[in-house]
């Protein structure tokens, strides 16, 4: 019974310090550098929050014309003109495909998957990505991902889930993602805000272990009350 106790306790910590990382946040939270607000709820839907996903699902998985949908909504960094976005592989980040260049203003633009092949296509080339991916902001010699751990434990993204939002400043996005490109910067997460579709949002791995280690130990206490 001890030991059941300290393993539900255990994952009760992990998941409270879990929060205390990252709080949760609203896409109506961002804010430009003036102050003034990113995105507005104009038509009275509520919060759309920051649920802690690192990656993203394809949806569009229905072998013909499999595709994924992205649109540059907004950056207010100095360092716009520079910062690259895309996604990669997450069993291999050497696997990246660019989406947007830090020179493009605002704009859409395709990414196209081959799932048989396992690989996706823009623009800027072809790469062995699969069906499921994360995100990334690259400057130079500097790379900052969706997930937190490849960063050294710092959230440089925010993932906001506004599937079925009806707000047209979301350009009919299932996802929001919002980067901050500096480790030692005001975390605004304004820096760039990508606009994804055709997407669903996937749990950090870290999420996932908490949940299952809970589970675990609600599972020695049944079968501790069995014997």
């Amino acid at each position: 019974m001890k030991m059941t106790s300290k393993l539900i306790a255990a994952a009760m910590l992990a998941g409270t310090f879990s929060v205390a990382q990252a709080a949760p946040m609203d896409v109506f939270d961002l804010k430009t550098d003036s102050g003034a607000d990113v995105f507005t709820d104009t038509l009275g839907e509520g919060s759309f929050y920051d649920n802690g996903a690192s990656f993203a699902k394809l949806n569009d998985v229905d072998g013909t014309q499999d595709s994924a949908g992205a649109f540059l909504l907004f950056e207010f960094a100095g360092f716009a003109n520079i910062n690259n976005f895309g996604i990669y592989n997450l069993n291999d980040t050497s696997e990246t495909l660019q989406v947007f260049s830090g020179v493009e203003g605002s704009g859409g633009r395709q990414v196209a998957f081959d799932l048989d092949a396992g690989t996706a296509s823009t623009y800027y080339g072809t790469a062995n990505i699969g069906s499921t991916f994360g995100f990334y902001l690259q400057r130079g010699d500097t790379t900052f991902y969706s997930d937190a751990s490849l960063n050294g434990g710092v959230d440089m993204t925010r993932i906001f889930d506004v599937t079925g939002s009806q707000n047209g400043s979301f350009f009919g996005s299932s996802l929001i993602v919002a980067f901050e490109d500096l480790l030692d910067g005001d975390f605004d997460y304004n820096d760039l805000i990508v606009g994804i579709s055709d997407v669903q949002a996937v749990p950090e791995p870290g999420t996932l272990a908490l949940f299952g280690l809970g589970l675990l130990g609600l599972g020695m206490t049944r079968g501790r009350k069995s014997a």
